[in-house]
C-alpha cells in the first residue's frame, strides 16, 4: 500500500503540471488581445509580475505549512491571528512588489518606444519578428506613446490585479491547510505545488480583465483615484502586519531573495529568447521541466524547514528519493503524451538525453535545496523566507540549459531532436495547446 506521502504528493505534483500547460496557452491567448497590443507595458509586466509574485505565494504555502505542523493552528485564536496576520502581509508584499514590477514595464515599455529591442518586448513591435511582418511591419510608434495615463493605467492593473488574487489564493491556502490539519495530511506534501499551480493561472486572468477594463477608462481620474486607493491599502496593511506579534517582524525581511529571485530569473530569461527558435520543441518541454522540479525542490525544502522549527526527525534520503521516484515518471509520461497525441516527433537520441537531464535537474533541485535550507537555518534564516524564491530561480536556470545541451546534442548526433508538429489550418487551436506553450 503506498504512503500518505506518495498520495498526496502524486496529485499535487499533476496538477502543477496541468497548471503549467494551461497558463501558457493562455498566455498565448493574451498577447494577441488588442489592449496587450497598444499598450506594450502591459505585456512586458506579465512575465516580471508572475515571477516576483509566484515567489510570495509559495512563501506563504511553506510559513503556514509549518505553523500548522508545529501545532501554532490548534488554537482557535491563535489561528485567527496568523491567518489574518499572513493575508495582510501578502497583502503589503503584493502590492508593494507589483508597484516595482509596474514601473520597470513602464520603463521597459519607454525604451520599446525609443528603439530598444529587449527580451520582454511583445513580438508583433519588434522588426525582426515574424509577428511585426504579419501586421504589417508595425513599429513601436504605432502603439500608445506612453505619459501619465498609461503609466497610471499599468500601476492600477498591476497593483488590483496583484491584490485580488493575493487575496484570493492566499484565503484559498490558508483554508486549505487548516482543513490539512484537520484531516491530518500533511500540508508540506501539497500547499507549494498548489500555489505554483494556481497562482500564475489566476493572476493572469485577473491581470486579463483588467487590462481590457482600465483601457477603456484611459484619461479620466478613475485610474488616479483607484491608485491612491490601492496606496492607501498598502498603510492600512502595513499597520494591521505591525500590530500583529506573529508577522510584524516579516515585514522587514524576505525582500532581498526576492528581488535576487528576479535577478536570476532574467538570466533564464535570455536562456529561453536565445534558443526557443534555434532548437524545436525547447518550448514545448523547458517551462515543464523547471515546474515540476522547482515543485519537488520546494516540497523538499518545505518539509526539512517543518523538521527543523519542531526540531523532529526527518529521513531526508528517504523523502529525496521518494521525490525523485514520482516526479520523473511524470515527466516521462509527459514526452510520451507529446509524441503520441502527435504534438512532437521524437527521436530516440533526443529520448536518453532527456532523461538525463530530468535526472539531473532532479539531483540538483533536492540537492541544492537540502544545502540551502540547512545553510540559512545555520546562518540563523528562516528557509520558509527566504529558500524557496532563490531556489526556484536557480532551477529555472540550470533546466533550461541542460536542455540546451541536449539538444545540442542530439543535433549533432542525430540531426534535430524533435520537430513541433505545426497547427493545420481551420483546426481548433486548443488541439495544439502543448505546442503553443510559452511560445511567444
Amino acid at each position: 500500500m503506498l504512503s500518505p506521502f506518495v498520495t498526496q504528493i502524486i496529485p499535487s505534483l499533476i496538477l502543477s503540471l496541468v497548471g503549467a500547460v494551461v497558463t501558457g496557452l493562455l498566455l498565448e491567448r493574451l498577447q494577441k488581445w488588442r489592449v496587450f497590443i497598444r499598450i506594450e507595458e502591459l505585456f512586458i509586466l506579465v512575465p516580471i509580475l508572475l515571477n516576483l509574485k509566484g515567489n510570495l505565494e509559495m512563501n506563504l504555502a511553506a510559513r503556514f505549512s509549518t505553523s500548522a505542523n508545529i501545532g501554532e493552528l490548534d488554537l482557535r485564536l491563535t489561528r485567527r491571528s496568523l491567518i489574518f496576520g499572513n493575508l495582510a502581509l501578502l497583502q503589503v508584499q503584493a502590492l508593494l512588489v507589483s508597484l516595482i514590477s509596474g514601473l520597470l514595464a513602464f520603463g521597459l515599455g519607454m525604451l520599446s518606444r525609443n528603439g530598444v529591442h529587449h527580451a520582454l518586448q511583445h513580438p508583433i513591435h519588434n522588426p525582426s519578428t515574424a509577428d511585426n511582418a504579419a501586421a504589417g511591419g508595425t513599429l513601436v510608434t504605432d502603439a500608445l506613446r506612453g505619459g501619465y495615463f498609461e503609466a497610471l493605467l499599468v500601476l492600477c492593473v498591476s497593483m488590483l490585479a496583484a491584490s485580488l488574487s493575493s487575496a484570493i489564493l492566499g484565503s484559498f491556502m490558508c483554508s486549505m491547510i487548516v482543513l490539512c490539519r484537520r484531516f491530518k495530511i500533511n500540508p508540506d506534501n501539497i500547499a507549494t505545488p498548489m500555489a505554483s499551480a494556481l497562482g500564475d493561472l489566476l493572476t493572469l486572468i485577473i491581470l486579463g480583465f483588467l487590462s481590457s477594463f482600465f483601457a477603456k477608462l484611459m484619461g479620466t481620474l478613475i485610474s488616479t483615484a483607484v491608485f491612491l486607493c490601492l496606496l492607501a491599502a498598502v498603510a492600512i496593511n502595513v499597520v494591521i502586519t505591525f500590530r500583529n506579534a506573529y508577522v510584524q517582524e516579516l515585514l522587514t525581511i524576505g525582500w532581498g531573495p526576492l528581488f535576487a529571485a528576479m535577478a536570476i530569473a532574467s538570466a533564464s530569461g535570455l536562456v529561453l529568447e536565445a534558443y526557443v527558435n534555434e532548437f524545436e520543441g525547447f518550448a514545448l518541454f523547458a517551462p515543464v521541466v523547471t515546474a515540476l522540479s522547482g515543485n519537488a525542490g520546494s516540497v523538499f525544502v518545505s518539509r526539512i524547514s517543518t523538521s527543523l522549527h519542531s526540531s523532529s526527525r526527518e529521513h531526508y534520503v528517504i523523502v529525496a528519493t521518494t521525490l525523485f521516484a514520482i516526479t520523473t515518471p511524470i515527466l516521462v509520461v509527459f514526452l510520451a503524451f507529446a509524441w503520441a497525441t502527435g504534438q512532437a516527433v521524437v527521436t530516440f537520441t533526443f529520448v536518453w538525453s532527456y532523461l538525463l537531464v530530468v535526472a539531473f535537474q532532479l539531483i540538483i533541485a533536492l540537492g541544492v535545496g537540502y544545502y540551502l535550507a540547512m545553510l540559512l537555518w545555520r546562518w540563523d534564516y528562516d528557509p520558509d523566507v527566504y529558500a524557496l524564491p532563490l531556489l526556484s530561480s536557480f532551477l529555472d536556470v540550470t533546466g533550461q540549459l541542460m536542455l540546451v545541451g541536449a539538444f545540442a546534442l542530439t543535433r549533432k548526433m542525430a540531426g534535430p531532436a524533435i520537430e513541433v508538429v505545426e497547427e493545420i489550418a481551420g483546426e481548433p487551436p486548443e488541439k495544439w495547446a502543448l505546442a503553443m506553450l510559452f511560445k511567444l
